[in-house]
């Protein structure tokens, strides 16, 4: 991973970089192995809006959150809204590439929300499928999708979400590493709303209490149901993403160990070195020094 140059880490956002096309918080890019711009490895930055990439061809590496990923034909990858991404493109690629946020998809009153998708705000899941093959009912949906994406008609916006929410649903269904896909859908539904809800809130609320709260039900049964899905407690899953934020901030901000403690809600620095290092086994800038040069 290169070193920033820059002093925070770039948040590209759906109103300020993207082309004329912005149409009400979506784009589509259909990618092809000519484009001049796949010469340049995407450096790494954050979205806030979600960001979908179906590889027709292509190979290289993708990385999301500290996690590497292969890229190669016949994948697809989702990166949440905050989510920290790069690419290293070895072979060109030809590929899908969707933008957009929360409330175009929203506004279709849609049947299935963004938080039950297995392969978005997932503290737990990867975020990728790697299909055995092709597959026609995907490829012909995202061809359905850019086709619509290029006309100006009336009703267009509406088609696209639509086609959107197929889309979403039949990678879910695609999607084999699912970690509770087993569990009944009432626990699915609660597990995905407790990690939107840590996402959220993390920096401002650490104790299982404030999360039984919010979803008005007691502390006990909510890490009944987390353990009963996931194997972990609440609190294990605030504490993973509080660190993952803190490996973002060390590695792609020049923040002081101070700042950072203070952005993430500690009472002081010496409480959030002893956390990091516990978690971590290393200081905070030992992590830092060992890895944002590399």
């Amino acid at each position: 991973m290169s070193k920033r140059e820059v002093e925070n880490l770039p948040i590209r956002n759906l109103d300020n970089s993207l082309n004329e096309k912005v149409l009400s918080k979506f784009e589509m890019v259909w990618l092809l192995p000519e484009a001049d711009e796949q010469a340049v490895n995407i450096e790494a930055h954050r979205h806030d809006y979600y960001h979908i990439m179906y590889i027709k061809k292509g190979r290289g590496v993708h990385s999301i959150d500290f996690k590497t990923y292969e890229i190669k034909p016949d994948s697809i990858f989702f990166v949440s809204p905050g989510q920290v991404h790069a690419l290293n493109v070895e072979e060109p690629l030809e590929a899908y590439i969707i933008s957009f946020n929360s409330d175009f998809y929203l506004l279709n009153n849609s049947v299935q929300k963004l938080m039950e998708f297995p392969f978005f705000h997932s503290l737990c899941n990867d975020p990728v499928i790697y299909l055995e093959e092709s597959n026609d009912k995907i490829q012909n949906v995202l061809k359905d999708m850019f086709d619509e994406f290029q006309i100006s008609e009336k009703g267009k916006e509406n088609i696209l979400r639509a086609l959107m929410e197929v889309f979403l649903i039949r990678a879910s269904r695609l999607y084999k590493q699912f970690v509770i896909e087993e569990a009944p859908t009432h626990l699915t539904f609660q597990l995905r709303k407790l990690e939107a809800l840590i996402d959220t809130h993390f920096k401002e609320f650490k104790l299982l209490n404030d999360y039984a709260d919010m979803m008005y039900i007691s502390p006990k049964h909510l890490n009944s149901l987390c353990k009963k899905g996931l194997n972990k407690t609440v609190t294990n899953l605030i504490h993973e993403r509080t660190l993952t934020e803190a490996k973002r901030l060390l590695l792609f901000t020049d923040n002081t160990i101070s700042e950072i403690a203070f952005e993430l809600g500690f009472a002081d620095k010496s409480y959030f070195m002893r956390f990091f290092k516990k978690h971590t086994k290393l200081t905070a800038d030992a992590y830092r020094n060992e890895n944002k040069g590399v």
